[in-house]
Parts: C-alpha cells; structure tokens; sequence
C-alpha cells in the first residue's frame, strides 16, 4: 500500500501547489475577485476612474482631425482600433499588449482583450472613456448577409443622463470626428430640439448601392457593447 500512499501524497502536493498558483494570479494589475466590485454604475468606482477617464477625453481632442497617429513617439495605424489605442496610449494605457494572444482583425482583439479582463458591460447610460464595439458596420466578408461580428470601435466622449452619447472614432470618410448615439432612442436619426434639427443617432452603416441606406444603418442599431479600457492598470 506504499505505492498508493506515494500516490495521493504527490496528488496532494500538485493540487495545493496549483491552488496557491492560480490564488496569486493577476493579469495586467487587475485580480479577478476585484473586477467585478469596480463597476462604472458604482460611485466609488466612477470617482476613482476619473482621472484617467479625465485624460482619455482629452486624448480623444487630440486626435480629431489627424492624418496620422503619433502618440508620445508610438505610430498607430490609421484605422478605427488605432485611434483608441492611440487615445489610451495617450492616458498611458496600452491596450494592445495582449493582442498578440489573440487572432483576428483589431477590433476583435479589443473585444477579446476586454472579455478576458471581465471588462465588457451593456448599458443605455455609459460614462466618458467607455471603448464603444459595433456589429456589421459594413460587409466585411462580402456575402451580403449580415454577419460580420464586430467590425468597428469608438470611445463615449461625452454622456448625459438622457442618453445621449458623444463619440469618437474614424469615420470612413470623414476621418476622426465626434457622432452621437442614444440607446434610449434607438429608432431616430434626428429630431427638432427648441427649433435646430440635431442628429441623436449618426449614420454608422456604409452606403449601400442603389439604396438611401440599409435597414440598419445607424450607431444605435449596430451597438454591440462597451468596455471599460480605464480599468486596465499602467
């Protein structure tokens, strides 16, 4: 019965050696029991990420307009990911440090990054410096359906508690500007507010031949989810 004992001794050692492992785990700064407690609905949270989220608006000013991405010395590619990284970049947040785990375009490995941090939550209420993910902005495997999961991001600018949301990104043929998005009012484009039409939610879908635009066309229809990049430690 010695070789049993032997046995169960070593089965012990090897799951009490994999316990304190994965209870000293952390990734990127962030523990997971932790994550969960730093919710931006949460006041406590909201008042300690506002520094950061303080300096990812202005990064966001930064770069409206550009032609090119040049962060602090760093070059970012000039499409929808590279202007968040570029803006995080700016607030000292690199968000493509993981991104080498992971396959797929840029925006697919924002979202996986912020999945694997516990970091992506819905809300019609988001908060400035929230990473904006979109569905189907454009036909990206050219088979006319529509099926082509998360094809663009932005970052919440501006939030009120109406719903109405100011965003960044780059906008395919405007460059990098500020659009709007209300969750709360999904189905409208623009209305008359006290006599001047304002646009509630932009138009994010890519213009379709022979059509005025698609069905669903604008920021509010294709939304997927947020992330809250901010949470991410330096």
């Amino acid at each position: 019965m010695n070789w049993v004992k032997k046995i169960s001794l070593s089965l012990f050692i090897f799951v009490l050696f994999l316990e304190l492992l994965l209870s000293c785990s952390t990734h990127r700064g962030i523990k997971k029991t932790e994550k969960k407690a730093q919710h931006p609905r949460d006041a406590e949270a909201l008042a300690a990420t506002h520094p950061i989220r303080l300096k990812l608006t202005e990064g966001a000013e930064t770069v409206l307009g550009k032609t090119e991405l040049v962060v602090r010395g760093k070059r970012f590619n000039m499409d929808c990911t590279g202007v968040i990284l570029a803006i995080y970049y700016y607030a000292g947040i690199d968000l493509a440090e993981d991104f080498h785990r992971y396959r797929g375009n840029g925006v697919t490995k924002l979202y996986l990054s912020l999945e694997s941090e516990d970091l992506l939550y819905n809300t019609s209420n988001p908060v400035p410096g929230d990473i904006i993910l979109w569905d189907n902005t454009w036909d990206r495997n050219g088979d006319g359906q529509w099926n082509d999961p998360l094809t663009h991001t932005g970052m919440v600018f501006h939030a009120s508690e109406d719903g109405n949301i100011k965003y960044v990104h780059l906008n395919y043929s405007k460059g990098i500007i500020f659009e709007s998005m209300n969750l709360q009012d999904p189905e409208i484009q623009q209305k008359l507010v006290k006599g001047e039409m304002v646009i509630i939610n932009s138009p994010m879908r890519m213009k379709q031949k022979g059509k005025l635009h698609p069905d669903r066309w604008l920021s509010s229809h294709l939304y997927k989810i947020f992330g809250m990049g901010y949470l991410l430690s330096p």
